[in-house]
């Protein structure tokens, strides 16, 4: 299918997310780009993975942007010569922001699978905002922590030590960093899709 939803964020940028139900070949028919990023899908071995990169390729043509006008740094963070990008998949859903100012996305399912996990990435602190026994809110923690680090860019990142979340009012959370004696700070925007959750990190500035 065309574009699922555009979300309108702040400074006029937007969020893109796609709902995959295409085919390899379709989502390959609808590519209107020069052919740079075929050797990128050849190094993909996965069919589904493919399928997810070609996806994000198609909402970058959505956003005037094409394979040829990203770089990829050493921690494997995408990065365009003008602004910031980042980029999520998970299932049936891909999204991408690009932005003027420093972000990361992240778009989650929801599953049972986090109450098995979530002490790996949750510290006590943030019992107090998190129902430990909850995979939506479990799972809103994950994305959050998830949208920070990629817009954050290093890796070595402990989301239990180093990103910390201060509070979560509705659907806004405000998140610290710190690593490599560095401090950030981040808004986050949380967006329900369905049976999924969408953060957006934006740096505070």
């Amino acid at each position: 299918m065309p574009l699922y939803k555009k979300i309108k964020i702040k400074n006029g940028d937007f969020i893109l997310i796609w709902r995959i139900s295409e085919s390899k070949q379709e989502l390959l028919n609808n590519l209107k780009q020069n052919s740079l990023y075929k050797s990128k899908l050849s190094s993909i071995t996965s069919e589904t993975k493919q399928i997810e990169f070609l996806s994000v390729l198609n909402l970058l043509e959505n956003l005037g942007f094409s394979y040829s006008d990203i770089q990829y740094d050493t921690n494997g963070k995408p990065h365009l010569s003008e602004g910031y990008i980042s980029i999520s998949h998970s299932f049936e859903f891909s999204s991408v922001v690009i932005s003027k100012d420093k972000v990361g996305i992240d778009i989650e399912k929801f599953r049972e699978k986090i109450l098995k996990i979530y002490k790996k990435f949750i510290s006590e602190k943030e019992y107090e905002i998190f129902n430990k026994e909850c995979i939506e809110s479990l799972t809103k923690a994950w994305s959050i922590k998830e949208s920070v680090y990629k817009a954050f860019g290093h890796n070595g990142i402990d989301f239990k030590k180093n990103i910390k979340i201060q509070s979560l009012k509705k659907n806004k959370a405000f998140v610290l960093i710190n690593k490599y004696e560095k401090i950030e700070k981040y808004n986050v925007d949380l967006f329900k899709i369905s049976n999924y959750i969408c953060s957006l990190a934006q740096l505070k500035k």
